[in-house]
């Protein structure tokens, strides 16, 4: 219906376009929750931006990749001019390709964790997600979601392509290569779930409290830097009582001894030097996880 009046001033039209309901897929939390889960993981790839938000994330990419392509190319150079005496051990494996990439990785673990938290505190966009059918825990545990996508897909997405390159180069054939190396199986995914765990709980915390892209991003890697720097100091440049618990400080360090646990290795890492076990690691990082975990959600209700 229309209807034109007209009293000596400008007509005024109003049109009734009626009122439809809703008639699609009514999905609520669950529904949200993968919505944020989607979004995040758009969001730190730079999916449907522009391209100057898909540049920094996919150059880490195909840094790691190309680590996995440099590795099958120097063990098809080698098995190809008959493996000279101590060649293959001076290869990274699937154990020694984690700290081959582990700079690159905690960059983009720096990275994504703030793209992640920090852009809907600061646009005001928070009030809109706890409009819908979401707690705090939904929000964090879809964000959360999103980043173990990203991260853990670019630890085990070159870890698979090393095995599967390995085992095309392998004179025992690729099935039979496959056949005798299913411990890879659960070993690099433990390994990966070490490194996210310590990784998130650390670079979610900071940007939870701080509202710059680039201070989380550098407050995450500067503090892990230097807390080695400190644990490093206190146990090789003082003798002072109670020096090797600054060990436990060395956060960088704790998934490493892990992996090198997992992996059967010899580990010289300072948690080691100190005369700590791995699983005194392992317990620093579940530890760290639970109270980070407990303070994010503290700070995201006094922020809701």
């Amino acid at each position: 219906m229309t209807e034109t009046r007209t009293n000596g001033h400008d007509p005024a039209v109003i049109v009734d376009r009626g009122y439809r309901h809703y008639e699609g897929r009514r999905t609520g939390r669950r529904g949200a929750v993968r919505a944020i889960v989607r979004e995040g993981f758009r969001r730190v790839l730079g999916l449907r931006r522009k391209a100057k938000h898909k540049l920094f994330p996919w150059i880490l990419i195909s840094i790691a990749l190309a680590a996995v392509v440099m590795l099958v190319t120097i063990t098809w150079v080698s098995s190809t001019a008959g493996n000279p005496a101590g060649a293959d051990d001076q290869i990274p494996r699937y154990g020694g390709f984690f700290d081959f990439v582990s700079v690159v990785a905690l960059v983009f673990a720096g990275y994504a964790g703030p793209q992640l938290l920090i852009p809907d505190r600061t646009r005001g966009v928070l009030n809109v997600y706890f409009s819908r059918p979401l707690t705090v825990q939904d929000y964090l545990l879809a964000k959360s979601g999103a980043y173990a996508a990203v991260i853990l897909s670019f630890w085990l997405a070159p870890q698979l392509l090393l095995h599967l390159g390995y085992a095309a180069l392998s004179s025992e054939g690729f099935l039979s290569y496959l056949g005798q190396n299913t411990d890879i199986l659960w070993k690099v995914p433990l390994a990966a779930l070490a490194y996210f765990t310590l990784h998130a709980s650390l670079v979610f915390l900071i940007s939870s409290f701080v509202n710059r892209v680039g201070g989380a991003a550098a407050a995450f890697l500067g503090g892990l830097f230097g807390l080695n720097l400190i644990a490093l100091f206190f146990n090789e440049a003082t003798s002072a009582p109670g020096a090797r618990w600054t060990a436990l400080l060395a956060f960088e360090q704790h998934p490493r001894y892990i992996r090198d646990w997992i992996f059967g290795f010899e580990s010289s890492l300072i948690p080691a030097q100190a005369g700590f076990g791995p699983g005194t690691s392992l317990t620093v990082v579940i530890g760290l996880a639970a109270a980070c975990a407990a303070l994010i959600v503290w700070r995201y209700r006094r922020l809701t």
